[in-house]
């Protein structure tokens, strides 16, 4: 099967002989090009489905991998389409996750010992914890899971969480506010408020979800055991589970209840005296009052602390439990169980002893041969957020270290600026040496930057055409549209070629200043457009309102303003002129007048498009901004542009404001007043910011750097 990439136009193989999971929303297949990527291809794609990929593509969550290699949310990385015209969303592309299994093979000690041995009381705790690192994640970047079950979280050797099926998540759009819910659920992990209920038609919260993620840690804990199952104590047949999640009837609570532990299941005493208080919280507490169930973080903070106070037992290493128990509860266990050890040594796993069932009274054997082949030995749990200590045993799982340095966001969010700020002045310079090349080519007369660009304009039609004939619509451009764009681009780099060439040349010192005040403009640029994105998401029907509705006013707004300013500037310059000459000449000095009141006026009129657009855009005065999926070619250069200029504008006020404050003699043409000086600074800065975000906005949004 051939698809397309939505965001990057790159066309994919999915190897549909290998199906990898089907379900009732689509199917899951390997990517030929891409082991690291599968593909999940609906059965009936819809609008809805790909207006909520889009949503979950633009806006996804803070911490997405763990670790290289380590996917801890299997987010889509792009979204896929039909190869022909009409371009169809029909699935997305989501990493692969490799070497995990589902949560429930952890938890059950049957599957536990049968697959996973060697994985005790601590990596439970791993896990657990794990868990809701990345849940709290989630929570906070405005998802909520809504089907939380035992299949959609896969767990590795080293207790490495990663949340599946997330395209079933509940989505809210942040611009339009629309809602995407999640349709399905499972009883057993939903909680009191919803049972019962059509999915369809509810909008979850993080409190919902903090029920089934409560039932998980419990399960996970108490080997497998269900929070509210157990044996029935009154007449009549056993209410369902979900009979008895509506009802409250925690089993270990503190209220009366109709039931008592299952006999195999372990004692609540054991788990750690916060995590009782916590479960109470949970399913007690929290059984009519949902905002008190313990959020993520809580259970995290608790979590690490209980795995800080494992202590191992003198008997078995592999026997973890909390220091506030007298014994090991996994001994008296092993002995409750006819001699099945729920956490086997590694000399009973290596002699395969651990499926077959031992003698109440076993003893132990000293370290020989092994009668089966030696398995691989099993690696330390690994965490997500923190990493802590192990407690002191003959089994010591070497824990993953934290570093001392910067966090991960801190160190991604220097190196984007830093990348931004270079490719920034190199742009900057390219820009300044073209537009310093442009004047002294037309302007003085200068035949050889003419004859430059006039070469650069051939090559670069020469490259447009040939490269679209092979990358013809869509994913390129038509032969026309190519030799207009490639003219152009050949031209502009011949100039900022032959700009620099002519300083280089002639030692001028106006090239050099040229130069240099190109290059922090384009630092700056660069710096500020890689941090702050536009506000991605699909045009809908009416108008945005709120915080969103003001920053899209805003937005609007300098753009309305930039372009209505420049407009009226020019045509004032213009019929001055005209009044004064009875004719218009296009010289250098007009030009450079234009240019000066297009500036100052458009820099006035997108600071005040800015202050009117919030306002009227907070009461929904506004239409959201025209965004599209496909951010490159001309709708990346659209927004782009307006996204650059507002930028641009912002930028160039507060960096006007800041130069007349440290530096007034700069701004020493206007008025010797404090006041006027500060504002004309702004202004004549915004102006100047506006043009520039403008124009570097529209290339840099062409080229898919949105």
């Amino acid at each position: 099967m051939r698809l397309q990439r939505q965001f990057t136009g790159q066309k994919i193989t999915l190897d549909t002989s290998n199906l990898i999971a089907s379900g009732g929303e689509g199917r899951i297949f390997p990517v030929v090009e891409d082991s690291s990527l599968v593909a999940k291809v609906y059965h009936k794609p819809t609008e809805e489905d790909a207006d909520k990929l889009t949503v979950m593509y633009n806006n996804p969550p803070q911490t997405l991998t763990v670790m290289p290699g380590v996917t801890a949310i299997a987010w889509p990385v792009d979204l896929l389409c039909t190869p022909d015209n009409n371009r169809k969303i029909v699935g997305f592309l989501m990493p692969s996750v490799t070497r995990s299994l589902p949560i429930h093979t952890f938890y059950t000690p049957k599957t536990r010992r049968e697959r996973k041995p060697l994985f005790n009381y601590l990596y439970l705790h791993r896990t657990a914890r794990n868990l809701v690192a990345s849940v709290t994640d989630l929570h906070a970047s405005g998802y909520v899971i809504g089907d939380v079950n035992e299949s959609n979280i896969l767990v590795s050797d080293t207790a490495l969480v990663t949340l599946v099926d997330t395209d079933s998540f509940q989505v809210r759009d942040r611009q339009t506010q629309l809602v995407y819910r999640c349709p399905v659920g499972k009883a057993e992990f939903t909680p009191p408020e919803l049972q019962g209920q059509t999915f369809r038609d509810r909008d979850r919260t993080p409190e919902q979800d903090r029920f089934g993620i409560a039932v998980l840690i419990f399960q996970l804990l108490m080997e497998g055991t269900h929070p509210f199952s157990g044996v029935y104590q009154a007449s009549g047949d056993p209410p369902a589970i979900e009979a008895r999640i509506k009802a409250g009837h925690f089993v270990y609570g503190n209220s009366r209840v109709p039931y008592k532990p299952m006999p195999l299941a372990p004692s609540f005493e054991i788990l750690h005296p916060k995590l009782q208080d916590l479960f109470l919280r949970c399913f007690q507490e929290g059984h009519t009052n949902p905002k008190v169930r313990p959020d993520a973080r809580t259970w995290l903070l608790a979590l690490i602390e209980a795995e800080e106070n494992l202590v191992t037992c003198d008997k078995y290493s592999q026997h973890r439990y909390d220091r506030h128990l007298s014994s090991c509860p996994w001994c008296e266990r092993t002995s409750k169980l006819g001699g099945r050890d729920p956490f086997p040594s590694r000399e009973d796993v290596q002699q395969g002893l651990h499926l077959k069932p031992l003698k109440p009274k076993r003893k132990r054997r000293s370290p020989g041969r092994s009668l089966m082949p030696t398995p691989s030995p099993i690696q330390p749990p690994a965490t997500v957020r923190q990493a802590v200590s192990a407690p002191a045993s003959s089994y010591r799982p070497r824990q993953q270290t934290r570093s001392r340095g910067l966090s991960p966001q801190i160190q991604s969010l220097i190196l984007n600026l830093m990348q931004g700020a270079i490719i920034g002045g190199i742009w900057g310079i390219a820009c300044s040496s073209a537009i310093m090349a442009i004047v002294f080519g037309f302007f003085r007369g200068t035949g050889g930057i003419l004859g430059g660009m006039f070469v650069g304009t051939i090559w670069g039609a020469f490259f447009g055409v040939s490269i679209s004939m092979f990358l013809p619509p869509p994913r390129g451009l038509n032969r026309w549209k190519a030799f207009i764009v490639g003219s152009f681009c050949g031209a502009m780099i011949a100039a900022a070629i032959s700009g620099i060439l002519f300083g280089a040349l002639t030692g001028e010192i106006v090239v050099g200043q040229t130069l240099l005040w190109g290059a922090f403009l384009g630092l700056i640029w660069g710096a500020i457009w890689s941090v702050f994105k536009p506000p991605l998401s699909l045009p809908t029907p009416g108008g945005v309102r709120g915080w969103v509705g003001a920053l899209s006013g805003s937005v609007w707004g300098a753009l309305l303003g930039s372009l209505t300013g420049a407009v009226l500037a020019m045509g004032a310059v213009l019929w001055g002129e005209w009044q004064l000459q009875m004719s218009l000449t296009l010289t250098l000095k007009l030009m450079s007048q234009m240019f000066l009141m297009a500036t100052v006026a458009g820099g006035l009129g997108a600071l005040g498009g800015i202050l009117s657009g919030a306002t009227f855009g907070s009461i929904g005065g506004v239409p959201p901004l025209p965004l599209s999926m496909k951010r490159v070619g001309a709708k990346g250069a659209i927004v782009g542009g307006i996204w650059g200029n507002f930028l641009g504008v912002i930028a160039g006020a507060v960096l006007g404001a800041i130069s007349a404050a440290l530096f007034p003699e700069v701004f020493s043409n206007t008025s010797g007043e404090a006041l006027p000086l500060f504002l004309g600074a702004m202004v004549i800065s915004a102006g100047v910011g506006g043009v520039w975000g403008t124009i570097s906005g529209i290339v840099w949004g062409a080229l898919g750097q949105l």
